[in-house]
């Protein structure tokens, strides 16, 4: 019986190739958006989920703050507490310790040839305690976990990092080798590793042994005896099974109250975050792992579930619009003997066809849309057909979508009387007749006009952050950073071999750009007739930063480079933020800077405010900031050019003359610059994806609904034969009819930009909440929004109506 249904079914789709068409391709559309936001999902949940007794392993993270200004959170712990933490507490059954770093790498081939490698952006090069290899598990393929990092002047590489020093070679090959670290510290490949899965935050490549730190350079990058918060080290735990971590938190807890040095007044305390956490927490930030955002996970599922539905609902309208030519086959089964239960297993198995069509064509279009897409899917991402996770998630959706689309359908279609159906009729009635199916479209251009309007929203929102007056000119800035290994008086002779240049209108040596992502961060205090603390961005920049980046100076001068800070300049929200009324009262006040660190630590009078600027992206508030100089901390370029009446030739030669310069002073190193507009932009990066993924979910969910309203407008166009034949015999033309059948589809989509408004609304304003500084949500964008929808549907339903009004009135009056 299943055979004969499926050959019959099989049969029909191919004597109904445009419907069966549009159902496949509609149904694709939704099952291939579902399918690679599942892949993307799975990875983003799968993270570090392979590390035996992961439910055991945590990190030790720390917090520091009070009441009025908050809590500042880290995931480091200070330098020398792990060595004190691994042997305090009984639940610890292993500690393993951290400490990333970014040195320059070099290797001597066979032949003699000196290879060098430069650290990443993010730190793959980590200093390591020898417990590592205990708190996590690698697949050890030369050396062993128990003496490789015991002593110093040791490394473990993974195996792909080892090939990238010394080529393709059997692991124990690769023992003894020698690789240099900033060029001075020589260590012995001790062991080599398998990489890790892609869908880790260990990115670590390079273990080097913690015993090397004392007797080596890497000294300087610890503070052995600083028990300020503020260390770079991770810490990693692994507790006896059944410890009780809340009890071990209170532990925690009290030894940072005991050994770690803040302000007077402040909190201080250490806790434990599970290692099932750290990928979508992002309140603890590093360098090397990369944060998921829990919430957009939950939207991008939302957005597949939707999808989906409207893929159905489509499904619904095309199905039901061939209820009339089904009817004469339905009242023949009837009259044969089927009965309604043999029916709707009829047409389910026919959907069922329909959906696995649909499913193999989204197999086909998988690949090119997760490369489409690759700029905002995590690195990794891929579908690999016989997991088992896959394989479980294509049964489920091929099951649900066949029962989704099918059932309702099916269910209709078997209720045809057998005497009205061979005459031709449907015998619908009531909300059978047309309601429910307009209902359905009604939906699916509601979801469409939500995705619409977000997609309006958030570009206007990005384009109001690209164009917003951030306080400081950004336009015609070039900027890099010089290499902190090397003499701190080459930036300075570097930036002299720039001011030459003719096209270069003035450079500035500081620590950073004025908006930027990596800011320090201290306070200051100001002891007036009361004491009053600010916690503050800090900011170095010498005597052409000010002018360089045109910050407006309020009150009082600006900076004097020396060799010591001696100075500081504050923003218009420190002034405040310290007690003074106005800026010019801050002018020559002595201020204390610097928290623990006795590096920084200083009174220093205030040589002028400037007003504020925003110093981080739209999303946070001005925060105070004071700016100071130091020629000791200055080693990134500023260079402001001058492009009036230059060509895009000359600007490349200008650039071209800045290389060799910095050739000149830095011979091997890679001159790696950024427009510093670029690099503004680049802080909306997420921004731009969302709205890449709501442009995309727009596409998707607009074409579905133009194939349900194809379909609803052909069924109406059946529906109505006769009394089209009618009004053209008494002398309407074809633009009269058409006008006719298209008006009631733009009530439809009218109808929809009402429900669809305040939805969109209220979840754009939601988003928006996110940014300190945002543009307002005008009402010309739900106006344009339901404008481009009328438009769109307009332009779908044309066709049948046109159609239809063409068709010879003769042969519609003719037909039963």
């Amino acid at each position: 019986m299943l055979k004969s249904y499926i050959k019959i079914a099989w049969r029909n789709l191919l004597r109904n190739k445009v419907y069966a068409g549009i159902n496949v391709i509609g149904l694709a559309l939704g099952i291939s958006a579902c399918l690679v936001i599942f892949l993307s999902v799975h990875f983003e949940l799968s993270y570090d989920s392979f590390h035996p007794g992961r439910e055991n392993i945590y990190r030790v993270v720390s917090e520091i703050g009070s009441p009025e200004r908050g809590i500042h959170k880290m995931s480091s712990v200070p330098d020398p507490a792990p060595e004190v933490l691994s042997n305090r507490f009984p639940g610890i059954k292993a500690l393993a310790a951290i400490h990333p770093v970014y040195p320059k790498m070099s290797v001597t081939a066979g032949n003699g040839v000196v290879k060098k490698f430069e650290s990443g952006n993010k730190p793959d090069v980590v200093i390591a305690y020898p417990e590592y290899f205990n708190v996590f598990q690698y697949t050890w393929l030369a050396g062993t976990p128990v003496a490789a990092l015991q002593e110093p002047f040791k490394v473990v590489l993974t195996a792909s990092k080892a090939a990238k020093y010394f080529g393709e070679l059997p692991a124990e090959k690769y023992l003894g080798k020698i690789v240099n670290y900033n060029d001075s510290i020589p260590l012995t490949v001790a062991g080599i590793v398998k990489d890790l899965p892609q869908n880790t935050d260990l990115i670590f490549n390079d273990f080097i042994s913690f015993a090397t730190v004392k007797n080596s350079p890497f000294k300087n990058e610890f503070g052995f005896d600083q028990w300020g918060m503020f260390g770079g080290t991770q810490a990693y735990v692994k507790l006896v099974p059944g410890t009780d971590t809340v009890q071990l938190n209170r532990q925690l807890a009290a030894f940072a109250g005991e050994r770690v040095h803040t302000e007077a007044g402040e909190s201080k305390t250490f806790r434990l975050q599970p290692l099932s956490d750290i990928h979508f927490n992002g309140g603890y930030t590093d360098d090397f792992s990369r944060r998921a955002h829990l919430p957009t996970m939950y939207g991008l599922m939302a957005i597949a579930l939707f999808i989906l539905v409207i893929a159905a609902i489509n499904f619904i309208n095309l199905s039901t619009a061939q209820s009339v030519e089904r009817s004469k086959e339905v009242g023949i089964r009837k009259v044969l003997g089927s009965n309604k239960r043999s029916l709707v297993t009829y047409f389910l198995t026919e959907t069922f066809l329909l959906t696995v069509s649909a499913v193999l064509l989204s197999l086909l279009a998988v690949k090119p849309l997760l490369q489409a897409f690759s700029s905002f899917m995590p690195n990794g991402v891929s579908l690999h057909l016989f997991s088992w996770p896959t394989l479980l998630f294509l049964l489920l959706i091929t099951l649900f979508t066949t029962l989704l689309s099918g059932l309702y359908p099916a269910k209709i279609l078997s209720s045809f009387q057998p005497v009205q159906s061979l005459k031709g009729s449907t015998g619908l009635k009531g909300n059978q007749r047309g309601y429910l199916r307009i209902g359905l479209v009604v939906f699916q251009f509601t979801i469409s006009l939500v995705f619409i309007i977000g997609s309006l929203v958030i570009n206007n929102q990005i384009r109001y952050m690209l164009n917003k007056d951030l306080g400081f000119k950004k336009e015609a800035i070039i900027t890099f950073d010089t290499n902190r290994a090397y003499a701190n008086t080459l930036p300075r002779v570097l930036a002299d071999k720039l001011r030459s240049l003719p096209q270069v209108e003035m450079v500035s040596l500081s620590q950073g750009p004025p908006a930027d992502k990596g800011h320090w961060g201290t306070a200051l205090k100001y002891t007036g007739k009361t004491e009053m603390r600010a916690d503050c961005h800090l900011e170095f920049g010498d005597e052409n930063y000010v002018p360089l980046y045109q910050l407006k100076l309020l009150a009082g001068r600006n900076l004097r480079t020396t060799d010591t800070i001696s100075e500081m300049l504050i923003n218009e929200t420190c002034a405040k933020a310290l007690g003074f009324k106005t800026p010019a009262d801050a002018v020559g006040k002595y201020v204390e800077s610097g928290m623990s660190d006795s590096h920084f630590r200083k009174i220093i009078p205030v040589a002028g405010v400037v007003a504020d600027f925003h110093a981080l992206a739209l999303r946070e508030q001005i925060k105070p900031v004071f700016i100071v100089s130091s020629q000791e901390i200055c080693r990134f370029l500023n260079v402001k050019l001058t492009l009036a009446g230059y060509s895009g030739e000359q600007l490349q030669r200008t650039i071209s003359d800045i290389r060799k310069a910095y050739a000149e002073i830095y011979p091997n190193e890679k001159f790696d610059y950024h427009f510093y507009d670029d690099t503004i932009r680049k802080f909306y990066e997420q921004e731009r994806q969302m709205e890449q993924l709501m442009n995309t979910g727009m596409t998707i969910a607009i074409v579905i609904s133009c194939l349900g309203l194809f379909g609803l407008a052909a069924f109406t166009a059946r529906q109505r034969t006769k009394e089209i034949g009618i009004r053209k015999v008494l002398g309407a033309s074809v633009s009269n009819i058409a006008a006719m059948l298209s008006k009631d589809f733009l009530r439809y989509v009218f109808i929809a930009a009402l429900l669809a408004s305040p939805i969109a609304w209220y979840a754009m304003h939601k988003w928006l909440q996110g940014f300190a500084y945002s543009a307002p949500v005008s009402w010309w964008i739900f106006v344009l929004a339901g404008v481009i929808a009328m438009l769109i549907a307009l332009i779908t339903v044309s066709f049948q109506s046109v159609k239809a009004a063409l068709a010879n009135p003769v042969k519609s009056l003719k037909a039963e």
